[in-house]
């Protein structure tokens, strides 16, 4: 089951909230909720824009839904090492740049109905492709996320959408995550509970 055999991409509007079955991704109500109510705010804010695709054969029916904003990665907030290798990696080696700029793909969730059937790698592909599209408004290098941090959610992104980790280490993260933060304690336990990921749309998977 391919996504573009199936569906068809259009904004999440209220009027598509309305004329459409209720979405539920059967184990996140959190997303369910965002979705199917903060989604909105969000576009009216102009904090990120959500998109769906709903069914050819039964328009009533989303498939998956997905939410992107711009974003970027600070390179000079990295450690030489990491720093160092991006630029190696994504550089154009005429200029290197302090930031790249990137889509920042905020939520994402398949109907429980279509789980399992490789719908989210489909939706992870069209992204990548839709932003490094010739007719994309603006410059835009990296795909990002900011993954749950369950092992289920990690290999997804690592293993079917090839993203790499920002940093190696939660502690790493963390401290990139507080830079500013004066009570930011190095020898405390680090748990986090999402994980900064990336991968370069540039790039041949």
């Amino acid at each position: 089951m391919k996504l573009e055999d199936i569906g068809f991409l259009c904004v999440l509007t209220k009027e598509v909230i309305d004329e459409c079955n209720l979405f539920t991704c059967g184990d996140d109500p959190d997303m369910d909720e965002f979705f199917c109510k903060d989604a909105l705010d969000y576009t009216k804010f102009r904090m990120g824009k959500s998109y769906c695709f709903r069914l050819i054969d039964n328009p009533k029916e989303i498939i998956a839904c997905f939410t992107v904003s711009n974003d970027s990665i600070r390179l000079f907030d990295l450690g030489s090492s990491k720093k160092n290798k991006m630029w190696k990696e994504i550089s154009n080696r005429e200029k290197r740049l302090s930031r790249y700029p990137g889509v920042l793909i905020g939520r994402l969730a398949v109907a429980s109905k279509y789980a399992n059937k490789g719908i989210g790698t489909d939706v992870i592909r069209f992204i990548k492709e839709w932003f490094v599209d010739e007719d994309n408004r603006s410059g835009c290098r990296l795909a990002i996320v900011d993954a749950k941090n369950k092992p289920n959610v990690l290999q997804f992104y690592q293993k079917k959408c090839h993203f790499k980790f920002l940093f190696k280490s939660e502690e790493d993260e963390f401290r990139y995550m507080h830079l500013h933060d004066d009570k930011c304690c190095d020898k405390q336990a680090i748990h986090l509970n999402t994980r900064l990921m990336y991968c370069d749309l540039l790039a041949e998977d």
